[in-house]
């Protein structure tokens, strides 16, 4: 089977169900795998916001000391390929057309029922352990405890941050949240948590594991601020083990993924964020009145069904003058129409509100209108509008031929 049929196939699995939130099917398949995951060193970061460019920037810093590292993030923006990495290099399609057959055919031989997110996680971890990689940097896909990654012994753990999202699966509260997160605390496995975690509740939890908790207190209120102090604890804790100098470790805080408060090259300012819960819109906000101040903003956005609608609205409608309305193609955004119909009651003008057919046209008329008003556009939401907004800026990057990203549907705790 090619690439495309391949990811397609995988893909397929999202149609039957969401989330599934245990680890039974991970440890069959990681023993009958025979353990992947102990060729490498592992580094597993959870956390509400910022775990993407935390994992990004501690996988550069060790990079830039000469290690091969594989690096493992979700979802991805354009291309499926990008959640699989090695010193910055994709996953190559050949190794997905060798990779993803054997565990296809190992789960239904064994008749593992595995979700998507489990078999690319093992897709990874075999790819990581196939190449040789002397690190894997791994970002949990949902929660921590009974996340898909949390099979593996770290040699560290990290929470950047915990704060209400995914209420509906992890629980109404910070501290139910911060539970599920702590779960990938191992025992005598040293932890490093973010400034905006529970302090007090983590460092029991590290303490009955007799895991060394390393806080970082200084906080910020800006995310790329915050997830580069969580990063350099990160790596200086590593240094005490492994040699990395401080060149290295400077040289790994400035990396930065795609659509993390990234300006498009330009002569009108626009941002791409995918902030998407109250917490990361209030953090974009700070950063867009800091770098851009007194300059109007435009908004292009489009949410999930899962987030917490009324106070992301109210979060959004409180900073634009204009709201440009989409929704992503994939089946799980909320509709243009029912944005509009919460943005009215928040009492907003329908003349500052604009629907679009398609992601790319209102991106294209958005950008316009921003520039003839000399406004600032933000676009932000769902990781699934990015792809197509990227497309009608001029990115070129590889893109799949549909939206290959899982499915994530209520699921009960084990």
């Amino acid at each position: 089977m090619t690439y495309s049929q391949l990811i397609q196939r995988l893909f397929q699995i999202n149609l039957f169900g969401g989330a599934k939130l245990e680890l039974q099917n991970c440890f069959k398949l990681q023993k009958l795998l025979n353990y992947p995951d102990r060729s490498f060193h592992t580094i597993h970061v959870a956390g509400t916001n910022g775990k993407g460019s935390v994992v990004t920037k501690i996988a550069a810093g060790l990079e830039h000391a000469g290690y091969r590292v594989g690096l493992y993030t979700s979802p991805h923006l354009s291309c499926f390929r990008e959640r699989i990495r090695i010193n910055k290099q994709m996953i190559p399609e050949e190794a997905i057309e060798e990779l993803l057959p054997y565990l296809f055919n190992l789960a239904e031989a064994e008749q593992i029922p595995a979700t998507f997110f489990e078999l690319t996680t093992f897709l990874a971890l075999l790819y990581f352990a196939r190449e040789k990689v002397d690190f894997a940097v791994l970002e949990t896909g949902l929660g921590g405890r009974l996340d898909a990654t949390n099979i593996v012994s770290p040699l560290l753990s990290v929470i950047t941050s915990i704060s209400l999202d995914h209420t509906d699966i992890l629980g109404p509260s910070i501290e139910s949240i911060a539970k599920e997160k702590a779960g990938i605390i191992k025992p005598s496995t040293p932890v490093v948590i973010g400034p905006r975690v529970p302090h007090s509740q983590i460092q029991l939890i590290a303490e009955q594991l007799q895991s060394p908790c390393i806080a970082v207190k200084e906080g910020s209120s800006f995310f790329e601020e915050e997830n580069r102090l969580i990063a350099r604890a990160s790596l200086q804790q590593l240094s005490s083990h492994f040699p990395l100098s401080s060149e290295s470790i400077a040289k790994g805080l400035e990396a930065k993924q795609p659509c993390r408060f990234e300006r498009v090259p330009g002569p009108h300012p626009i941002i791409l964020d995918v902030a998407h819960n109250p917490d990361g819109l209030i953090h974009l906000f700070d950063a867009m009145h800091q770098h851009f101040p007194n300059r109007p903003i435009r908004v292009l956005f489009g949410l999930s069904k899962n987030k917490d609608l009324s106070r992301c609205l109210d979060i959004l409608h409180s900073h634009a003058h204009h709201f440009h309305l989409v929704e992503a193609p994939n089946g799980r955004g909320v509709s243009c129409n029912q944005l509009k119909a919460e943005l009215q009651a928040l009492k907003v003008d329908n003349s500052r509100l604009s629907i679009h057919p398609s992601i790319a046209e209102g991106t294209v008329k958005a950008k316009e209108e921003a520039a003839a008003h000399g406004q600032a556009l933000v676009v932000c939401g769902s990781f699934f509008i990015m792809s197509h907004v990227r497309q009608a800026l001029g990115f070129v990057e590889p893109c799949d031929f549909i939206d290959l990203n899982e499915r994530c549907l209520p699921s009960r705790l084990a």
